[in-house]
């Protein structure tokens, strides 16, 4: 390392002015602090979780953007069931943009199998989706009729591809194609964005599908995204949505007489430079994403590249190895080569800001679990009770859900839409708690993901 005295970088800066300069901040591309954001579909959305990493996402790379999210997922709901309860279900949050993904259960899957399909059944199909279309058009009409901006999502994908040991409804993401082109069709017709999510995971499963005929992204019912399938959805909606790329870089330049830090996305202050460290005070504007439960996704999509650099670079420095110190506490030794190309601290687990980040992602998953447990009323309300004229009696409510199960026993999902009644009647007495739970732990996100001003020192090794 060339032989500096210490000095702080204040007074440096009055002598040269090329030492320091501040790189431009990144800016939210799509949403505004206060925007209110409703995910209207099905099963997909109800019990998925690609919403919670797009809110995980916003509230560690703009700590100062408070977005509302609402999960309006209702299982086994199709384009008709979400006109039906559009007002009651959706409007009422006054939501600012709408996420609307529809088709799992518009297609009707029992339609489809392997073998030919008789004349009966090809109407059917095309039946099933002029509906969709019909549906899905009046949808996007009533969205933006009410001042909402919408954001299409085409349907994720059924899984007709992969050799699980699981009835293949063949065909069945063939219609979702069908139902995709529509959407986008749509977002055409009425100038809105469209996010296609089908394509892009149709054509992983059918690169991954080479190497392992059991490979699936989607789980066992080849319907429902498992966790890997859901960030894989979220990659590709915020890959249309931010221009955001990294979470901070940090390249310090010693080739020179007079060394020159260079920051993007954060502010590098009160810089000591010596024969052995450099030192300073590093304040981000934004927190790196958590993606330790994400290694096998990470390796479907490029994320960790394009959305998640935290990258600090030193030129010149003497060669040799480095420990580095964030506030005092060890966090790994690093080459002078591997810092002069630069290293991605954003998937460090050791950092200060990836453990602030990784409480963010425990309330963001907290979030989730409460609206979902939230959903049990909605879900029933809208599904089983639609037709129920009774007095508003939680016994008679139930005596007219006991008929409506009995009327499905034996079915497959019998003992889910149980389960789903039995907790219909557990959250009811508790909305008013759970509402005002979800309340706090919004509070807690947003107090709680503001980055802090923080010590790094690089002290070369004897």
């Amino acid at each position: 390392m060339k032989q500096f005295p210490s000095v702080f970088l204040a007074v440096i800066l009055l002598c040269f002015n090329s030492i320091f300069c501040f790189g431009q901040q990144s800016q939210p591309a799509f949403f505004k602090s206060g925007n209110t954001l409703c995910f209207l579909g099905d099963s997909i959305t109800h019990g998925g979780q690609f919403h919670e990493f797009l809110q995980l996402f916003y509230a560690t790379r703009y700590p100062n953007m408070k977005l509302n999210f609402h999960n309006c997922g209702i299982s086994g709901d199709n384009a008709a069931g979400m006109i039906d309860r559009l007002e009651d279900d959706v409007l009422k949050h006054s939501p600012t943009h709408v996420f609307l993904m529809t088709g799992m259960n518009d297609v009707n899957r029992s339609l489809y199998f392997e073998g030919t399909a008789s004349n009966k059944i090809l109407k059917q199909r095309a039946n099933a989706l002029a509906n969709y279309k019909r549906n899905t058009t009046l949808l996007a009409q009533k969205i933006i009729e009410n001042g909402i901006i919408p954001i299409l999502l085409t349907p994720s994908i059924y899984d007709q591809y992969s050799k699980i040991e699981r009835e293949n409804n063949l065909g069945c993401n063939d219609a979702l194609i069908e139902c995709s082109n529509h959407i986008k069709k749509l977002g055409d017709k009425y100038d809105v964005l469209v996010i296609d999510l089908n394509t892009p995971m149709r054509k992983l499963m059918e690169r991954e599908l080479k190497k392992d005929s059991l490979f699936t992204i989607i789980g066992k019912d080849r319907v429902h995204p498992e966790a890997t399938g859901h960030f894989i959805m979220f990659h590709e909606i915020i890959a249309v949505l931010e221009q955001s790329r990294v979470v901070s870089i940090i390249e310090m330049d010693f080739n020179s007489q007079h060394p020159i830090v260079t920051a993007k996305n954060c502010q590098v202050l009160e810089v000591k430079i010596s024969n052995n460290d450099i030192c300073f005070q590093w304040l981000e504007n934004s927190l790196p994403f958590p993606m330790e439960k994400h290694n096998k996704a990470a390796s479907f999509v490029p994320f960790e590249q394009n959305f998640n650099q935290q990258i600090l670079q030193a030129h010149g420095i003497g060669q040799g190895a480095y420990d580095l110190f964030i506030e005092d506490q060890f966090i790994e030794t690093i080459s002078s080569e591997a810092l002069g190309k630069g290293i991605n601290l954003a998937s460090n687990t050791k950092t200060p800001q990836y453990k602030q980040a990784q409480e963010i992602m425990r309330l963001c998953a907290e979030y989730r679990k409460t609206g979902y447990q939230l959903r049990a009323v909605p879900f029933i309300d809208f599904k089983y009770l639609h037709d129920y004229n009774g007095p508003n009696n939680v016994l008679q409510k139930k005596l007219h859900l006991d008929k409506k199960l009995d009327e499905i026993k034996g079915k497959p999902y019998y003992n889910y839409i149980k389960k789903s009644m039995d907790a219909y009647f557990e959250t009811l007495p508790q909305v008013d708690s759970l509402q005002k739970r979800l309340t706090q732990i919004k509070a807690e996100i947003y107090s709680k993901n503001k980055p802090k001003k923080l010590s790094l020192q690089l002290v070369k090794k004897q």
